[in-house]
């Protein structure tokens, strides 16, 4: 039996440590099969030998 999505809002909400009223967290219980969808759509895709889109340069420091 699958889990109610309002129960899986709350339980990540939670370990976010996020206070949320009821009335958000059905609100995000709406939202939560799509996302779970996105998220297994990214989790299937292989991305072994994909090559960076861009590189991260960070600035560079003002002490020397």
């Amino acid at each position: 039996m699958d889990e109610d999505p309002r129960d899986t809002a709350r339980s990540l909400a939670e370990l976010a440590g996020v206070p949320l009223t009821r009335e958000r967290i059905a609100a995000l219980a709406l939202a939560l099969p799509i996302v779970q969808a996105g998220q297994q759509a990214l989790a299937s895709v292989e991305y072994g030998e994909a090559a960076p889109a861009c590189r991260f340069r960070p600035p560079r420091s003002a002490q020397r």
